[in-house]
């Protein structure tokens, strides 16, 4: 006797058999597709080469940021017991900061330039960008750029150019 049931099962398990050749087949082709591309990837000796400085720059920020740590102990002692701050270390402290941001760009990969000693080290803020839109923006601003003078300062750039008069007592 002949069961349509037993036909059916057979066709399905059949087309069942062909779908999973089917997918493993594709499915090896990617994998192995992707173990190439895997494979160029871990080959590939300037990605080895970025890993290697990306270490080096990590242990060199660690050490610049100590630096960072013992100017900043260093002013504050100096305001305690002088009353104003060391003038002579205020560059450092900003340079240090500006070779630090340089740092973080390249070990973030927002830029492939390697900090110094492979560029000049720098020397003040950061300098300006032009962005994708071709505007150009400041990533930091300082006392010189007139962006955060109080009064007392106002005062003092005054007298050093010698355009404010002491006022008179009459």
């Amino acid at each position: 006797m002949f069961n349509p049931l037993i036909l059916l099962g057979f066709f399905l398990a059949l087309n069942l058999l062909s779908l999973t050749e089917a997918y493993n087949s594709q499915h090896f082709h990617q994998e192995n597709q992707m173990n190439e591309k895997t494979k160029a990837t871990l080959t590939n000796l300037d990605t080895w080469k970025r890993g290697l400085f990306m270490i080096v720059f990590a242990i060199i920020s660690g050490v610049a940021k100590l630096v960072v740590t013992l100017v900043a102990v260093f002013q504050f002692i100096t305001l305690l017991f002088k009353g104003q701050t060391n003038e002579a270390v205020i560059p450092l402290g900003q340079n240090l900061s500006t070779y630090l941001y340089q740092i973080t760009l390249f070990l973030t990969f927002k830029t492939d330039e390697m900090p110094f000693p492979f560029i000049p080290f720098p020397d003040g803020t950061p300098g300006s960008k032009i962005n994708k839109d071709n505007i150009t923006t400041t990533e930091a601003s300082t006392k010189d750029d007139g962006a955060f003078i109080d009064d007392a300062d106002k005062d003092d750039i005054e007298m050093e150019k010698g355009t404010k008069t002491e006022p008179s007592n009459e």
